[in-house]
């Protein structure tokens, strides 16, 4: 009786494990494994594309439609970072206010703040705003007293402090174009560049630099290959630097980039046919100026790569929006900067993820490409994360 009891049980016990099986098997159809993959594989693009977007955006209170827009694309992981304009800036409690709301939307990874802060007349947080006014590049390398390396350092240092309080961690700056043309509209007559000689570009951009990473601000050297030789305003339309670029308008980059001082690069809209990949493209279109920047043996620089506004007029009315963003993605833009000035489209980050994964599903851009980018930036962003942009304690990327 017991043993054809214990047969019982066992038989029983092995019917069990049989439905179980076909269950499961019912429950995972031929080709479920491939599709489970595949969606997991969309998600994780999906997350690598939202870090290379930042965008401009209307608004400077919570409340404000422009401001939820992007507070929730931020969460979602659909854009990576905002740039703030005069419109978003009426006063500095409204400010901090403003950015604690936007860092605070992601968790994970922390959103990329971002301003124009040159000094001079380029500087978005003003004294109408309760904010402090600092010099021009111009004054700082023409007065000699301003021009010393102290100085330098602590009225930076100032700078840079009043940024972090702000909530904001990445400036655009400093500009280390030379100054090589006296009548050039956007650097020379607006006093944005240090002066014409790279010594002293170098050495003021250096004091720049090292002020803000001592207060975890991250910094943008622009714009490469150099805009002070130009004669017309890429805001409006495409420079040619052909015949007027300089050599030496290259070398604050690679002495920056020597000392490991270089966080991001701002690549202009500028043309040239050494960084050009033909038929008057501008450099931050073409994948040669990128090579030219990260080439080993000379600026070497390997960290993110920045692209200027991609809603200037050099671009705007040349390429379509898809076109600009497939072509400067392709050429080895990291993070792609929209002012978004003009339309003011709350939508504008959901349009730019869209194109570029498009892009990278139908073949357009390497997947290698994006997942080269989100690693360049999830380091700078750990970085700042840790108080670290010196880069001396250990990073590794996702």
């Amino acid at each position: 009786m017991r043993s054809l009891l214990a047969s019982g049980l066992l038989l029983l016990a092995a019917t069990s494990l049989a439905l179980r099986a076909d269950v499961s098997s019912a429950a995972e159809p031929e080709g479920f494994a491939e599709l489970s993959a595949t969606a997991e594989a969309d998600d994780k693009l999906d997350q690598m594309v939202g870090q290379m977007i930042m965008v401009g955006f209307s608004g400077e209170e919570e409340h404000n439609p422009g401001v939820m827009a992007v507070h929730d694309q931020l969460a979602k992981g659909v854009i990576g970072g905002v740039a703030l304009y005069t419109e978003n800036i009426s006063s500095a409690g409204r400010l901090r206010l403003l950015t604690a709301f936007l860092v605070n939307a992601n968790s994970k990874l922390v959103p990329f703040i971002a301003v124009d802060q040159e000094g001079g007349m380029v500087q978005r947080l003003t004294e109408r705003t309760g904010h402090t006014h600092y010099p021009s590049a111009r004054k700082m390398g023409n007065e000699a007293k301003l021009g010393s390396v102290d100085t330098a350092h602590h009225l930076y240092e100032a700078m840079a402090k009043e940024l972090a309080a702000a909530g904001i961690n990445v400036n655009f700056g400093p500009v280390v174009d030379l100054s090589v043309n006296p009548w050039n509209t956007v650097i020379a007559r607006r006093k944005r560049s240090f002066g014409s000689d790279p010594e002293t570009v170098t050495t003021l951009a250096r004091a720049f630099i090292t002020a803000h990473r001592e207060a975890n601000v991250a910094t943008v050297a622009k714009h490469f290959p150099g805009h002070g030789s130009s004669w017309s305003d890429s805001h409006k339309t495409l420079p040619d630097i052909s015949l007027s670029w300089q050599e030496s308008e290259l070398e604050p980059y690679v002495s920056l980039s020597h000392e490991d001082l270089l966080d991001m690069v701002m690549v202009g809209h500028l043309y040239h046919p050494r960084f050009s990949d033909g038929d008057r493209l501008p450099a931050s279109l073409s994948a040669s100026a990128v090579h030219a920047l990260r080439a080993d043996g000379y600026i070497g620089f390997k960290g993110v790569v920045v692209s200027d506004d991609m809603e200037m007029g050099a671009v705007r009315d040349r390429y379509s929006l898809e076109d600009r963003v497939v072509k400067a993605i392709d050429a080895g833009i990291d993070l792609l900067v929209f002012s978004n000035v003009k339309s003011r489209d709350p939508s504008l980050g959901i349009k730019l993820h869209g194109i570029i994964g498009s892009a990278v599903r139908d073949g357009r851009i390497p997947r290698a490409r994006i997942e080269a980018a989100y690693g360049r930036i999830v380091e700078l962003k750990r970085r700042l994360m840790q108080h670290d942009l010196a880069g001396k304690g250990e990073v590794t990327a996702e």
